[in-house]
């Protein structure tokens, strides 16, 4: 028996490419029961192009807005047996994307895919590089939770079961990687992530550098209510490092433009610091609080020899 399939793409002003995304994902070669589109308060005509096409809209307030609450009202306004979670600016690479992302729910096991982010051929060199690095070509099937690579997951262009989903939803207070936090859910409860490089999208931004910060600052936030982990200036100091030398040695291999050589450092100072606002001021004074143990420490380590 085939699976009833149901696309939910998330939207706030996204004029300029939801009529493309659309269309793209009605001609594949295994087309889709039916799209939803959750809008969350766009203002630049979104939503009058949606209604003009063959797709099921559901509006919330911007107010009310989360990314585990918009998934949740799109996965309850369906019955589809696999809902695919797809971003309003993501592009199918090919007609056989949908096929390719429903296939591993044969295995009954199966709780979520995910499939490739290719960036797009004017991607930014870091934004290039890290999608890179990131998407690979091998396929992967992930079942350790304690394994933090095997909670990768995303919601940009995924598809989950939703008999899942109904036993457990979407974070909805998280303020990103609702995502990660769904996959590590599953895979506690004994299932199977399945990663497809086949699935493939065309997907990248290149942001300015306020929402460049923003955006692993947003991400931070919620990865360190799930870990609880924090980050010290020395650690903030190394990533920037390494990934500025990264992205010299792909800038130079690849022949890119030059001129991010120099741009490079100041792309990853916004992005770095997002990763290390949520640990501040502590990661000021932390190392200060060390220091002064160690003064503490000192003469009573002389005065016992």
């Amino acid at each position: 028996m085939q699976l009833k399939t149901s696309v939910l793409i998330r939207t706030k002003n996204e004029a300029k490419d939801i009529t493309k995304t659309l269309s793209l994902v009605m001609d594949q070669s295994l087309p889709p029961d039916e799209i939803i589109v959750v809008d969350s308060g766009s203002t630049d005509g979104t939503v009058e192009l949606v209604q003009q096409a063959n797709a099921k809209l559901i509006t919330m307030r911007p107010e009310d807005f989360t990314f585990g609450r918009s998934l949740n009202l799109g996965c309850a306004a369906t019955d589809a047996d696999i809902i695919v979670m797809l971003s309003a600016h993501a592009f199918p690479c090919d007609r056989d994307w949908l096929n390719h992302l429903t296939q591993p729910f044969a295995d009954s096991q199966v709780a979520g895919v995910y499939g490739k982010q290719v960036p797009h051929a004017d991607a930014d060199p870091p934004v290039e590089r890290d999608y890179r690095s990131f998407y690979r070509d091998q396929p992967r099937v992930q079942t350790n939770p304690q394994e933090v690579g095997d909670r990768a997951f995303s919601n940009a262009n995924a598809a989950i079961r939703r008999q899942w989903w109904e036993k457990r939803p979407f974070d909805e207070t998280l303020s990103g990687c609702e995502d990660v936090e769904w996959a590590w859910a599953m895979l506690a409860l004994g299932t199977k992530i399945v990663y497809v490089p086949e699935a493939a999208v065309y997907h990248s931004h290149n942001e300015p550098l306020r929402q460049v910060y923003k955006r692993t600052y947003r991400e931070t936030l919620a990865l360190q209510t799930l870990y609880g982990q924090e980050m010290g200036l020395r650690d903030a100091w190394s990533t920037w490092y390494n990934a500025v030398q990264a992205d010299w040695q792909f800038i130079l291999q690849q022949e890119k433009n030059r001129q991010w050589l120099l741009r490079s450092p100041l792309y990853r100072l916004f992005w770095t610091y997002g990763y290390l606002k949520p640990s501040l001021p502590a990661a000021f004074w932390k190392p200060v609080q060390k220091l002064r143990a160690r003064k503490q420490a000192a003469p009573k380590e002389a005065g016992s020899l």
